[in-house]
């Protein structure tokens, strides 16, 4: 049975709203409300919820399991009550038979009643519900009301000022904002970056190439090989100038000894001094020939110009070989001066400045990145192996105490100028396209 109002309900009001006043958190107001107002008006549960349906107090408990079954039963069907109703009002049992999961009278008695907690100032801060077993009378509506003024107005107190006004539909305002971010974010200015295969180069390397016109005999040195100054290189098939050589010293000699044999014969015959100014020319023309024979054969054993690091793709694919005079056959270079050549293909061009950022990812070190600049940028595009086009780029490694070896290919990131995020996401998708429509 419900306990007779108490006989000076004013005083127990004042009590009530000065315990509501003195709490200094929102835990500390509701522990009030769901246990003390039992002082003015009985019930036998109590229980606090938010503006959002979340349960803020039970009465009897200082704390509850929200994964406990009576919390989950709440949560699912006094919840949604909680944010609809505006006004006090009245249910029971009868009017919600169709609560799920468990019937009313498993969790609640049969009478409840919902009274709003309202702030002047911030409107409806949540709602309190009390539940017993038998009918509210008309007294004890009126008794809530006051003391729901009561707690409303102290709850409003202690929430803190909003800067930004609340929005009933947080979804809309989430769906809102994420659509003007993303609007933003496409006018953010990233750098154009392209991707180009790139290898480990000599600045200036030293070219060797064919001195007469003939065929490879044999490469004497490797790829890679640390040679020095005058060490041979290559040798060039000599074997007819060797041949002309052994005919022209027979030749010499046989001059020489049709000189010799003139000469006697010079001192009693006036017509042999005739033939005797002949042969000598022809002797000494014929020494001259065997001098450049002596050389040309010496030539085409060729020594490297400098000291270096010997460049050359596969040796045993020259040997064999004809050669025209001219033809590049073999580099030497310092392999402490290096630097970075990278080919950008025609459909990925950019606009690139000197002195544009590069990061190299080389095969061999993935994980390290070689920092360079751009050098210079070719300005005709070269076909390239597969039918592509592609411009020559060359740029200067800025680590000097970074000298990775001659020949290490890898990727180079060429990063150009700033420009807004959606032409960089479109850029491809737009070239391909003007391409396609022809303008």
């Amino acid at each position: 049975m419900a306990k007779d109002i108490p006989v000076n309900p004013l005083a127990i009001i004042i009590d009530l709203e000065k315990r509501a006043r003195n709490a200094l958190t929102i835990e500390e107001l509701g522990f009030v409300v769901v246990n003390e107002t039992h002082k003015i008006v009985s019930y036998r549960q109590a229980i606090m919820f938010d503006e959002l349906g979340n349960i803020i107090s039970i009465s009897g408990t200082s704390s509850f399991d929200e994964n406990s079954p009576f919390i989950y039963w709440l949560i699912k069907n006094f919840s949604p009550l909680s944010k609809k109703i505006e006004d006090p009002q009245e249910i029971n049992s009868k009017n919600y038979e169709k609560f799920t999961d468990a019937d009313w009278s498993e969790w609640l008695p049969n009478f409840g009643y919902f009274v709003p907690l309202k702030s002047p100032v911030n409107g409806q801060m949540g709602m309190l519900f009390v539940s017993r077993d038998s009918n509210w009378t008309n007294d004890e509506h009126r008794l809530l009301r006051i003391i729901a003024d009561v707690y409303g107005h102290c709850w409003g107190a202690l929430k803190k000022p909003n800067m930004i006004p609340r929005i009933k539909n947080r979804n809309a305002l989430i769906k809102i904002s994420l659509l003007i971010g993303l609007f933003l974010l496409i006018f953010l200015p990233v750098p154009l970056s392209v991707l180009a295969p790139s290898e480990i180069v000599a600045v200036n390397p030293s070219i060797i190439r064919a001195p007469v016109a003939g065929v490879v005999e044999k490469i004497l040195v490797k790829p890679n090989q640390v040679v020095k100054k005058g060490d041979a290189l290559f040798l060039l098939d000599s074997l007819v100038q060797r041949n002309e050589l052994k005919i022209a010293k027979k030749i010499l000699s046989s001059l020489k000894l049709q000189y010799a044999q003139l000469a006697r014969q010079a001192l009693s015959d006036v017509n042999s001094k005739k033939f005797l100014a002949k042969t000598l020319g022809g002797l000494k023309e014929q020494e001259i020939r065997i001098k450049n024979l002596e050389q040309l054969i010496e030539s085409m054993r060729v020594p490297a110009p400098i000291s270096g690091t010997v460049i050359i793709n596969d040796p045993d694919a020259w040997e064999g070989r004809p050669v025209d005079l001219g033809e590049k056959i073999v580099s030497v270079a310092d392999e402490k001066l290096v630097e970075v050549e990278s080919w950008l293909s025609v459909s990925d061009v950019i606009d690139l400045q000197k002195g544009a950022f590069v990061r190299v990812y080389l095969n061999s070190d993935p994980l390290n990145s070689i920092r360079a600049r751009v050098q210079t940028f070719s300005y005709e595009a070269q076909q390239r192996p597969g039918d592509v086009f592609a411009h020559r780029i060359r740029s200067r490694i800025l680590d000097k105490s970074v000298t990775p070896r001659l020949g290490l290919r890898g990727t180079a990131k060429i990063i150009g100028e700033n420009a807004p995020m959606i032409y960089w996401i479109f850029r491809r998708p737009i070239s391909a396209l003007r391409q396609f429509i022809g303008f």
